[in-house]
């Protein structure tokens, strides 16, 4: 491993999530690529030590395969971070293609560790089940294929209740339904107009030659009724080596952006043993490797409910020097054999997202009454960020 290993984030999706991670990233230590469409927030921060970008118009899975093999046989990374969710499952199905000979191959499964394991990791109910098994306190959900199966469930636990799409981020495909009228409306609105935007979109895209189609990404097609937990949603982000968990952030979403059920555009951070714990019995269970995030809901007795897993980078990644636990240094510190560095627990910080929470209330409070994480020190950022949203 060099001195200064590098570090490749890819992304597929021009997604702001990633965007301050490089320079987390290069703090840490690490040299920093990264692969991404030209109009991405990757593309845009000056914290980077080398940029590739997909070839315009092409986001066929076998063409996206061959230029991230070229990328690294050329750039020859040492480590390989994906950038969001849908980067996330085209990476674990590469890695059922390729050549374990190949130098792809192997930087998968030392970056991934368990490559296979993210397909669960990114699936809804696989995850609550998986959880389930490790005594994480989780939910009733189960799939359903049918408004009447759906219906069912709901007699059995109670309205409201969640249904989920089973592959999804960012919030969408995520719904309460508050009685049987809001199911009925909301099933036969996924089921058939969303059915012909999906056609016609997939469609679409095959044309533009944008189009990974199902042999790499989920149809997203199969849906998650959920018992739902009324409390407080929160959050849990970890750098995990070969199952084991070497730093973790929680934190509290105290708003959201731009749904109820979204991103969060305010965090408060806090120590939580229970969610700290899930995570890590969960990063062991898959024997992941990289940055792994999970979603939670805090009741009203304070108990952590596991509702999903982000098996990716969130935006609070740059965040942990901070907060005393640095999840980047952290992972640097493993890879180059140096001693993990020393935590500071205990920390307590409110943060409001930029642009997020500008964009929620540009009046809001957390603007000026908490920490507002704007990027000032990277100006083409900062004007790439101001425009999201709009």
């Amino acid at each position: 491993m060099p001195v200064a290993p590098k570090i490749l984030i890819a992304g597929l999706e021009a997604w702001p999530g990633v965007a301050r991670l490089p320079h987390a990233l290069q703090v840490a230590g690490f040299e920093v690529g990264v692969v991404c469409r030209e109009d991405s927030c990757l593309a845009a921060t000056r914290f980077r030590d080398r940029l590739f970008t997909w070839r315009p118009g092409c986001r066929r899975g076998g063409a996206l395969l061959q230029q991230l093999k070229a990328i690294v046989d050329e750039w020859r990374p040492d480590f390989l971070v994906p950038g969001d969710d849908p980067t996330v499952v085209f990476l674990a199905r590469a890695f059922a293609r390729l050549n374990p000979a190949e130098r792809l191959a192997s930087l998968l499964k030392f970056s991934l560790g368990n490559p296979a394991a993210l397909l669960e990791a990114a699936n809804k109910h696989s995850v609550l089940e998986r959880a389930r098994a490790c005594g994480i306190r989780v939910p009733r959900s189960r799939p359903v294929s049918s408004q009447s199966e759906a219906s069912r469930f709901a007699r059995e636990i109670g309205f409201p209740m969640l249904l989920k799409r089973s592959f999804g981020w960012a919030g969408v495909g995520v719904a309460v339904c508050r009685d049987e009228s809001e199911l009925r409306a909301l099933w036969k609105h996924w089921h058939r107009r969303a059915e012909w935007k999906r056609r016609f979109y997939a469609w679409r895209n095959s044309i533009r030659g944008r189009e990974l189609g199902s042999r790499w990404l989920p149809p997203n097609r199969a849906v998650v009724a959920s018992q739902f937990i009324a409390g407080k949603p929160a959050m849990s982000l970890a750098t995990g080596f070969a199952g084991q968990m070497l730093a973790a952030l929680t934190s509290i979403k105290e708003k959201c952006f731009p749904t109820e059920f979204g991103p969060s555009s305010v965090v408060r951070f806090i120590s939580n043993p229970e969610m700290r714990q899930a995570t890590g019995k969960l990063v062991a269970a898959w024997g992941l490797t990289g940055f792994i995030a999970f979603d939670f809901i805090l009741d009203s007795s304070g108990d952590a409910w596991l509702i999903e897993c982000n098996p990716r980078p969130t935006p609070i990644a740059h965040l942990g020097a901070r907060l005393g636990e640095d999840i980047c240094a952290a992972l640097y510190c493993r890879l180059t054999g140096q001693p993990a560095p020393r935590l500071r627990s205990g920390v307590q910080l409110v943060v409001a997202h930029y642009p997020q929470e500008s964009l929620r209330d540009p009046a809001s409070p957390y603007l000026t009454g908490s920490f507002h994480d704007v990027p000032e020190d990277d100006p083409n950022l900062m004007r790439w960020l101001s425009t999201w949203g709009k």
